[in-house]
């Protein structure tokens, strides 16, 4: 658990902070992926980057999602709506974590298997599979985010509303009075056609 004197003042627990790095790194260790897949024997390391990517998704897959139970204690769940949001992202977290992790172990493993390493169909189906580790992620992201955007959990309140006030003069107005000021006051009614006709 992270000391709270380490924490910016605006997040309850460390778990904001450390969850959008397995987001970013399985979509870098994709990329990667079919990079090395396109070039092939052109890119002689292209397999043991994109795995050593796929082992560092899984790796704060494990921490986010630890960080994530401790952060449980510090937030308040207080509808019913909440708390099954907070059990569905959860569900998800803990398979984010076992897929990602369990199949970066796999790509490991491919490594030392010169039929797995060479071949270039067993490279596909191997893509294939880390394609798939995307969609719980996905869907963790989404009941994390409805925890917070839809249910407000771990959200507070810190902007308060401003005491009314006079409005500011119009600037519009301003500029009116002086447009008027310049041309000179309007003739009284009657008294234009008099001072026209006097020698």
């Amino acid at each position: 658990m992270v000391p709270d004197f380490l924490l910016p003042e605006w997040v309850p627990n460390a778990h904001p902070l450390i969850v959008h790095f397995p987001i970013a790194l399985i979509f870098v260790a994709i990329a990667a992926d079919a990079l090395a897949l396109w070039l092939g024997e052109r890119w002689e390391t292209g397999q043991e980057v994109a795995t050593g990517l796929y082992a560092a998704t899984g790796l704060s897959a494990v921490v986010s999602y630890y960080s994530g139970t401790w952060a449980i204690d510090t937030v308040s769940i207080v509808t019913p709506g909440a708390a099954q949001t907070l059990s569905a992202h959860s569900f998800w977290a803990w398979y984010t974590m076992v897929s990602t992790s369990g199949y970066a172990l796999l790509r490991a493993a491919g490594l030392f298997i010169p039929w797995v390493r060479t071949r270039r169909s067993a490279h596909v189906v191997l893509f294939l599979l880390g394609l798939g580790t995307l969609v719980p992620m996905h869907e963790t992201g989404e009941n994390g985010g409805a925890m917070v955007y839809k249910r407000g959990v771990g959200v507070t309140r810190t902007q308060e509303i401003p005491a009314p006030s006079s409005p500011a003069p119009d600037s519009t107005r301003r500029d009116t009075v002086h447009r008027d000021t310049v041309q000179g006051p309007t003739p009284a009614a009657g008294s234009s056609s008099s001072g026209a006709g006097a020698p």
